[in-house]
């Protein structure tokens, strides 16, 4: 297999620091806590988590980067030599992590890369209003946004059951600072 450290650095020069360091780690952080949960390979794992928002990092795919990102990560496996399994594997977390856009996802691994973008969604909240903010975007118009987004993180992304353990008493706190800002 290949190199799993070289990988994390590639990406890391991917992306701005502030969304590698907040959203990509944190995905990355739960989706190895899921994995061992789960008894999943961490290495695949690591390898979804770290390339599920690949298509991304060029900023012309926002809206469809988890198709954009398929192609990318592919040749970036290959480059370092993995299995032909692994790199279908990790396509498939990437193709279907966002779980309204594109495919459901269909495997154990695909299911926790979803679910781990979905938690460290509840981690970050205050960068939600600051990177909408520099987008010009109202204030009311994020509070609104992030309620729509959370809610639907918690109620189509985050299924696994130690999942939602983890990240009920966060989705119950995040909808009463919300709701007192409408």
């Amino acid at each position: 297999m290949g190199n799993v450290g070289e990988i994390r650095e590639w990406v890391k020069k991917q992306f701005e620091p502030e969304d590698y360091q907040y959203h990509i780690l944190g995905v990355v952080k739960y989706a190895l806590w899921l994995a061992k949960a789960y008894k999943v390979d961490p290495e695949v794992v690591e390898l979804a988590a770290l390339l599920h928002d690949i298509g991304r990092a060029d900023t012309t795919h926002d809206e469809d980067h988890h198709l954009a990102g398929v192609p990318i990560a592919e040749k970036i496996l290959r480059e370092h030599n993995y299995s032909d399994e692994v790199i279908a594997e990790v396509k498939h977390c990437i193709e279907s992590h966002r779980s309204n856009e594109g495919p459901e996802p269909e495997t154990i691994l695909a299911k926790i890369i979803a679910n781990a973008d979905a938690m460290v969604h509840f981690d970050h909240i205050p960068l939600f209003f600051y990177w909408r903010a520099k987008q010009g975007v109202k204030f009311e118009d994020i509070v609104s946004w992030v309620d729509k987004k959370l809610e639907r993180n918690w109620t189509t992304k985050i299924t696994l059951p130690e999942a939602r353990e983890l990240m009920k008493t966060k989705y119950l706190s995040a909808k009463m600072m919300l709701s007192a800002m409408h």
